[in-house]
């Protein structure tokens, strides 16, 4: 029998940085590598970053049931959320430095399948929440992945994609919507246990308004 293959997705709307009119959009800074275990703790080692980027880390866990705290992170809205097979969180920070603490994704204690990568984004608000909006949790099992659209509500947001996966057979994902009609695209996966993968997609919208519904495609059917 085939095992389930989960998928989570959720839109963030990171604001842009008014300070500096060159620079009217947040921007994609760098994406870690995974970090995986069989059962446990985990901690994703950081990739290049600076002070006032926005940190986003993904996390999931082969399960429904465990807990999971990210210490000096703070958990977006509606985190965490389930498919039917695994659970995934979603945390963010702003750095203070370009040498920030490699943030340990603290369980239960879990005996699942752990996985976790860290986007960075700069040129964001350097004060407050970054996230102007938060869509609703979309799950299921089919490919393309479908995320509920947003509305955004500020000129030059940066649409954010996470999507995590509970497999790895794919080189990549294509991810593309109303307006904006493309994304930049970042994958990494592992072979841990039962495999899996996380991912960020993400695409300014030069003018507030809807998105539209978001398709993340596997170049193999999931």
């Amino acid at each position: 029998m085939l095992k389930p293959r989960g998928i989570g997705c959720v839109l963030l709307v990171g604001l842009l940085l008014i300070a500096q009119p060159s620079e009217a959009q947040p921007t994609f800074q760098a994406f870690s590598g995974m970090a995986s275990a069989l059962s446990g703790d985990i901690t994703v080692t950081l990739p290049a970053h600076d002070t006032n980027d926005i940190l986003l880390l993904l996390g999931w866990i082969r399960s429904v049931t465990e807990t999971v705290t990210v210490n000096g992170w703070t958990a977006v809205s509606g985190t965490p959320f389930d498919s039917a097979t695994e659970r995934y969180w979603l945390f963010w920070k702003r750095a203070t430095s370009a040498a920030e603490t490699n943030p340990l994704f603290d369980t239960d204690g879990t005996t699942a399948n752990v996985f976790a990568a860290v986007v960075t984004y700069r040129k964001a608000i350097t004060t407050g929440d970054p996230w102007e909006v938060t869509g609703a949790v979309a799950t299921g099992t089919t490919d393309p992945a479908s995320c509920t659209g947003i509305t955004t509500l500020t000129a030059n947001a940066l649409v954010v994609v996470p999507l995590g996966y509970g497999d790895n057979n794919n080189a990549a994902i294509a991810t593309t919507g109303t307006d904006p009609s493309t994304y930049v695209e970042h994958y990494v996966e592992a072979t841990t246990g039962d495999d899996g993968a996380v991912t960020f997609s993400e695409q300014a919208r030069t003018t507030a308004g809807a998105t539209g519904t978001v398709s993340v495609d596997f170049d193999v059917a999931v």
